[in-house]
This record gives structure tokens, sequence and C-alpha cells, in this order.
């Protein structure tokens, strides 16, 4: 079986899934650098899988940063002729493996997730990026068109980019229409939540990034009688600070990915605050249960994902948060944004990511069997 390697820091869920959708059609390794990631709960990186080899760099001291791992040369050695997928071209050990293969003329392809919408940016580290996408990285998979323009903003070659509609989930996951309001009540018993009227969710790390302080403020702005479900850790200072002793928000700790759909079916809206993301995963999973989605214009994926399902808001406008989860809210627009939801995130699926790719990488090894 042609084999496909994966080069990629840790290993998160829906990275495996992708991977593991790969092997249904190749021999597919993933060699990772690290088991721990800052800011993100050790319970939610994966280290096995049935249908996929995974692999550990040498890296001695995993303190959850960016390490150098110089056996990402022999794994090329020894791999140059399997279809090479590097995860990012940020990694110092992605760059140290895209520069052998530059050298030595080894193809490739990076894979890239979205971007960080960053408000700063550093003149050096803008010329450094640009060396590296227009002189280091041969071809992309990308998200979105988003993506893609940003990667021919920096010097790659249009025709050496393919999109393929980033996700993490897969098409059993998706709902076939939206649930009932009675529905949602019995979902919400299981999970000891006493609301009966409309929920809002919000999910993701907590950390000052995501600006779940302006999701709290913007709920209790609402003219909608409804109530704020802030899902992924203990509240900080700040979140209590900013929910001022109010029953109607109210905070749950982290969920593994494998439970989180349940709270999705539960809520009438999801919304992603969040002053900057690569893509914004968690938009997609809302999608797929149905729900309407309000999010930041800084998350990549809202560029994609958010077209009359719900609205993309200026980043920390609370005001303009809170009158687009009032009309998210409404009957008469919630059931269709729904609706709308679905229609958008069955084109974006794990299924679909690898039907896009699939082209490329036979392509890749009838050549190379052609070449003898």
């Amino acid at each position: 079986m042609d084999k496909v390697i994966v080069i990629t820091t840790n290993i998160a869920p829906y990275r495996l899934r992708w991977c593991e959708e790969l092997s249904k059609f190749f021999d597919v390794t993933i060699y990772y650098t690290k088991d721990k990631e800052k800011d993100y709960n050790d319970e939610f990186l994966k280290h096995n899988s049935d249908s996929c080899h995974i692999v550990k760099m040498n890296n001695k001291n995993d303190n959850g940063l960016d390490p150098l791992c110089f056996d990402v040369i022999n794994i090329i050695k020894q791999n140059r002729n399997s279809f090479i997928i590097f995860d990012g071209y940020g990694p110092k050990t992605n760059l140290l493996g895209l520069l052998y293969c530059k050298i030595h003329g080894i193809t490739n392809y990076v894979n890239v997730d979205g971007y960080p919408t960053e408000r700063k940016k550093s003149k050096p580290k803008e010329l450094i990026k640009a060396f590296v996408i227009k002189n280091l990285c041969q071809s992309f998979f990308c998200s979105g068109e988003k993506t893609k323009e940003h990667l021919i903003s920096y010097g790659a070659k249009k025709d050496n980019i393919i999109i393929h509609n980033f996700s993490s989930i897969t098409r059993d996951r998706i709902l076939e229409q939206p649930l009932s309001h009675e529905e949602k009540i019995e979902i919400r018993k299981e999970l000891n939540i006493e609301c009966e009227g409309k929920i809002v969710l919000g999910e993701g790390r907590f950390i000052p990034l995501e600006r779940f302080e302006d999701l709290i403020e913007a709920v209790l702005e609402c003219k909608t009688d409804c109530e704020l479900y802030l899902l992924g850790g203990e509240a900080n200072e700040s979140y209590l600070k900013a929910a001022k002793g109010s029953r109607r928000i109210h905070f749950l700790n982290f969920v593994l990915p494998e439970d989180v759909d349940k709270y999705y079916k539960a809520a009438d809206l999801f919304v992603l605050p969040s002053e900057t993301d690569v893509w914004g995963l968690v938009i997609n999973e809302a999608m797929a249960q149905g729900l309407p989605v309000v999010v930041s214009d800084s998350p990549i994926g809202a560029y994609s994902l958010v077209d009359g399902n719900g609205f993309a808001f200026e980043t920390y406008n609370i005001s303009e948060l809170s009158k687009d989860i009032d009309l998210c809210l409404e009957d008469r627009n919630n059931r269709k944004m729904s609706e709308r939801s679905l229609e958008i995130i069955r084109d974006y699926t794990i299924e679909g990511m690898v039907e896009r790719q699939m082209k490329t990488i036979k392509d890749y090894f009838k050549e190379n069997s052609s070449n003898g």
C-alpha cells in the first residue's frame, strides 16, 4: 500500500480523524514532536490509533514548547518516496524538514488550517514568513479561500494550493434536521441543565484571547431572556467580575471532544468571540448540531462558514454582539438559521477533506511509479 507520512507537533482529535480517514486508502504514519501543549488539557491530545501508525520524535524535554527534533531528517530520508505532509510551516521541526526537502528536491505538501489575525505585525517575522512560504514550501492543502489568499500574498503560487474545506467532523455527526425545543429540553435534563428558555453556548479554552468576558457582557445586555453557558474550565476572576453575580451566566468544566455534542444540541445559539483564531473548529462542530452561529471577524472560519446562518461581528464590539445574539434567538430567525447551518456544514467534513486531497496524492504515486 502507498505510504503517506504526516509530520506534526501534537495529535489533536481532529488531526487524528483526518489521518484515520486517509488510512482507509493509504498506509499512514503520524510523526509528532510532543505530548503536551500549552493551554490545552492533556486529555485533549491523542496518542494511539487503530488504523494509523503513531511515532513520537526524539524530544527528551517535552515541556509543551516548540521543540527541534533533528530525527525529522532521517524520517524524511527513509520515506522520501512516500507522500509527505507537513502540518504547518511554523514549527521548528517542520522548518528543518522543509529545508531538507528543498535542498534534496523531495516533494512535499504543507497543510495550513488558517492563520492568526494579528493586530500588530513584526516586520522581521513577516519577512521570515514570506521567505518560508515562497522559498521552502512547495505546495499546500489549505482550509478555504481566505487562507489561499493569505498564502498568495506571502508569495505562494496559486496553482500549488488545494482548498480542502477544513473540518473536524465526520458526516455521521451532522444532524439531519434541527432539534425541536422539546428535544433540547430532554437533553438538558440529561446534562442537569435546568434552563427551559433560550441558551447561548460558548466553548473553548478559558484564556484571554477567547474574549469570553465580551460574551458575558453582551448576554447581560441582551433584550432576549436567555442564559449563557460557558464550557471549558473553571471561571477565573475576570469572568466572575464580568458576570456580576448574575444567575444568567453559568460555567462548565472541560468536556472531552466526544462528549461535547450534547451541549451543542442543548443550546439555541453558539457564539465565538475570539480575538484571534487560526480557523475556529468549534464553529464547524456547533453547526453540525444545527446551531446558528455568531462569530467575531477574527477566526478565519467565519469567512467560509457564516452565510445566512448567523452573523460575523466586529471583534471587541460588545453592543454589536448583543444585537446579533438577540436577532439569532428570535424564533422566526432561529429555525431558518439552524437549517442553513446544516446545509453549509455538509460540505465541510473529514471525508470531504480527503476526497479533495485524493487526486493529488494518487497522481503523485502514479508519477513516482512511472519514473521507476
